[in-house]
């Protein structure tokens, strides 16, 4: 992974941009937060397998 990618303004910007995309998408289908908490639930379990196909990266602090 970049370094620029770990810098924390970056990471700000980047959940800014996410979040913005979730309520857009929230409004629009007239979500609750019930929905998101599903929804994030699910993306983490996508996200956790597939950091586990993938094994450690050089973002890791063990690798």
């Amino acid at each position: 992974m970049q370094k620029e990618r770990l810098d924390v303004t970056t990471r700000k910007e980047q959940a800014s941009i996410l979040s913005n995309t979730i309520v857009e998408c929230m409004i629009s289908n007239s979500m609750t937060l019930e929905n998101l908490d599903e929804a994030c639930v699910l993306v983490k379990e996508v996200f956790r397998k597939d950091a586990m196909l993938k094994g450690p990266t050089k973002a890791d602090p063990k690798f």
